[in-house]
């Protein structure tokens, strides 16, 4: 990193805790390079005090050219110092960054207009569906290896929006195929899925053929540990999805196997596209209706299980 591209000043701002937890690794060790931490990084809690702050960043850096004072939960810090920051940011020490941790990054601040024009900003949050697909890609990237479309919906669905876990998964499943460049929908459930053992596919399965009673029971070998609920909510809202690009692809004309993987068994390619003569666009919109009104009445308290086996069975008949 050049030292004309260090600025004076970082804001990483959110809740996710993976992401600002690499943003600030990355961002120290481009600010001090071959540096030794110990000596150029000093870290600071939510107590810190003002006084003690402007001596670390007016304190030359030994033995590399820049130094980095990192302020972690440092909401109540701005919040008691904003006018102090602000005077020190208009003539901001040239051998020291400060990097402050925050969770709210309110834009109406005179601080955040001028962290804006001298200084760096970088969200630390997960909005929707379409960030956690991107942020599962660049990890998929990172690794030199591509994943399918399939495959990431099945994913971000089983995982969630934890970003620590995803990115642990996408490492596994890295080490998993080896050689091979893409990472398809078998692969994640060999080594994802397949923490809920055979169950997982046997009730997406079921739910294909419309067996009421065979989704019973996989439903059944997969809530065995709390908050698995909420995985089974994930592999169904993937199924379901994946039946609707196929409905979507049929009616633009295109072939509705093309969401399958290619060498899946004859018998279970026959059984998909008979779910989707019978699943017409009307049942499967009222089949998501199902999906959200299930995960909203678990949130609300319900009874997960029973709450899902009722889920199944309408999504069977």
């Amino acid at each position: 990193m050049a030292d004309d591209s260090i600025k004076p000043v970082y804001v990483l701002h959110g809740r996710d805790a993976f992401l600002l937890d690499s943003h600030r690794h990355r961002i120290v060790e481009q600010i001090i390079g071959d540096g030794d931490p110990q000596v150029c990084v000093s870290t600071f809690d939510a107590t810190a005090e003002l006084a003690a702050v402007l001596d670390e960043l007016r304190t030359l850096p030994f033995l590399a050219p820049h130094r980095v004072v990192v302020i972690r939960d440092a909401d109540a810090f701005v919040a008691a110092n904003r006018r102090a920051l602000e005077a020190y940011l208009a003539r901001p020490a040239r051998t020291a960054s400060l990097l402050l941790v925050v969770a709210s990054w309110p834009s109406s601040t005179n601080l955040y207009k001028r962290v804006k024009k001298i200084g760096v900003a970088v969200e630390c949050s997960v909005k929707g569906r379409g960030e956690l697909q991107s942020r599962l890609a660049e990890a998929v990237e990172r690794r030199g290896k591509k994943i399918s479309r399939d495959a990431a919906e099945l994913l971000a669905e089983w995982v969630g929006e934890d970003l620590a876990v995803l990115d642990g998964e996408v490492e596994k499943l890295s080490l998993y195929v080896g050689d091979r460049k893409t990472i398809t929908a078998a692969d994640v459930g060999a080594v994802v899925v397949a923490s809920a053992g055979p169950a997982a596919f046997a009730l997406t399965n079921a739910l294909t053929a419309g067996h009421a009673g065979q989704a019973l029971e996989a439903l059944d070998g997969m809530l065995n540990v709390r908050g698995e609920e909420f995985k089974v909510m994930g592999l169904i809202a993937w199924h379901l999805r994946r039946v609707l690009t196929a409905q979507q692809l049929h009616s633009r004309g295109g072939s509705p196997e093309k969401v399958l993987p290619y060498n899946i068994p004859p018998r279970q390619k026959q059984a998909f596209l008979g779910l989707l003569r019978r699943r017409q666009p009307r049942a499967l919109q009222k089949d998501f209706r199902r999906l959200i009104a299930t995960d909203l009445a678990m949130k609300s308290g319900a009874d997960p299980a029973a709450a899902l086996q009722q889920l199944v069975v309408e999504l069977c008949s």
